[in-house]
């Protein structure tokens, strides 16, 4: 693997590097860290997890990271000594994203908060070239670093990097884009949110940008990194330790209980296929179900009844049984229109 130079961080910008880069998309989904789907509590760093998007190893020790709600910064803390700790994102996971990456300048920067006397890397890869970034330094610091992604490229992949024992990194914004100029407010590659379901009336073919939740379940590939961070093994983990994706086909959406207590029997919800989630949770299952109810006949044993219109009389013998005549179809069901349900992952 080739190492190229850092850019000359002291070259000034032309105008028409300014321009260029205007016109391009922020390559980094959720580059401010406004996004935590499998956060367990706002009140610690802790409980908000890893960021979606986003890839941290540290020894799997998930309370390493998290949000401070304070500084408006992703906090990575408490560094495992015997690893160093990497925090990653694909910034390729979006369709056709050779055309619009091989070949080019990419820049990034990086947005720092560190504790005293920490080295932290910034390592820019498309997987033939690497550029490589390091700073030991303590405070405020902003890293930028860029890349010419090579036209074998398979990858591109932005990370931080910290080996040092006992260090705090706040990490308030990381963006990136085409060019030889890092913008800061560009608009995202990604338009809208990994992660949020779609429908479709007029097509049974999910987007470009979308999965289909209505074909058969199958573990994500190592293209929906980003798509993986946000399922996290909600409905399941595949063979190669990667989020299964559900198939939905058929099934009727309920909203999410939580406190509301309209669902009677949220708490006793079941796991979806593969997952291990049950109760009152998102993505767990129901079976259908009647309410509970009678079928009553206002009536006394052996009474007697006189039907209108007609002399004699009826008994009617309550110990008697009867059977009534089957009706209805193969289940229980609303009048509805089919739709094509899809999952957001670029």
């Amino acid at each position: 693997m080739e190492t190229i130079n850092n850019i000359d961080s002291g070259c000034p910008y032309t105008l028409s590097d300014y321009l260029f880069a205007m016109q391009q998309y922020n390559l980094v989904y959720n580059s401010d860290f406004r996004y935590f789907s499998n956060q367990t509590s706002n009140a610690t760093i802790s409980g908000f997890g890893i960021p979606d998007g986003w890839i941290y190893a540290n020894g799997n020790l998930s309370s390493d990271i998290g949000f401070d709600v304070n500084t408006n910064q992703c906090v990575i803390e408490k560094i495992n000594p015997t690893r160093p700790m990497v925090f990653l994102q694909n910034l390729h996971e979006f369709p056709r994203w050779q055309e619009m990456l091989l070949g080019q300048y990419v820049t990034a920067k990086v947005c720092l908060d560190l504790s005293a006397d920490t080295e932290v890397s910034i390592v820019f890869t498309d997987g033939i070239d690497t550029n490589t970034v390091t700073k030991n330094d303590s405070g405020a610091i902003e890293i930028e670093i860029q890349l010419r992604i090579s036209k074998r490229a398979k990858q591109v992949t932005l990370s931080i990097e910290s080996a040092t024992i006992g260090a705090t990194i706040g990490i308030s914004r990381v963006y990136a884009n085409v060019g030889k100029v890092a913008l800061p407010n560009l608009p995202c590659i990604v338009q809208g949110v990994i992660g949020e379901r779609k429908q479709y009336l007029a097509t049974e073919t999910a987007p470009a940008e979308e999965l289909s939740l209505c074909q058969k379940s199958g573990e994500l590939s190592e293209n929906y990194t980003r798509l993986d961070t946000v399922l996290q093994y909600r409905y399941g983990k595949g063979a190669n330790g990667r989020s299964l994706l559900p198939n939905i086909g058929g099934y009727f959406s309920r909203a999410w209980d939580n406190v509301a207590k309209v669902d009677p029997d949220a708490d006793a919800r079941v796991a979806w296929e593969e997952s291990k989630i049950t109760g009152n949770h998102v993505s767990t299952l129901q079976k259908d179900e009647f309410l509970e109810h009678d079928h009553g006949l206002d009536f006394a044993p052996n009474k007697t009844v006189k039907i209108t219109g007609q002399t004699p009389t009826m008994i009617i013998n309550a110990t008697l049984t009867s059977e009534t005549n089957k009706i209805g179809g193969n289940e229980t069901r609303a009048i509805n229109i089919t739709e094509l349900y899809t999952i957001k992952w670029a």
